[in-house]
């Protein structure tokens, strides 16, 4: 059970607290942020896909999936940066 006196004190940090100056951080604009959730939605598929050829013995799917995975990792590190900008 929670003391009184521990309540009290919760509320006067909570009070402090909203005295502060509130930093946000800046807000990310919705096509970096769609971008960012295809680009590794797509990276998991094809390192999935990759895997799966790999554990089959299917080389030719295999070296493309790997080959797609690098890009879209490619991709998001220049995502990255554009978003920086």
């Amino acid at each position: 059970m929670i003391d009184p006196t521990d309540a009290q004190q919760l509320d006067i940090s909570a009070k402090d607290d909203e005295d502060d100056e509130v930093t946000r951080a800046p807000e990310i604009p919705i096509g970096i942020v769609l971008a960012r959730i295809i680009i590794v939605s797509a990276m998991s598929f094809s390192a999935a896909l990759a895997i799966f050829c790999i554990v089959g013995a299917i080389w030719t799917i295999a070296g493309v999936a790997i080959l797609s995975t690098l890009f879209f990792l490619f991709l998001m590190f220049a995502v990255e940066r554009l978003a920086e900008h």
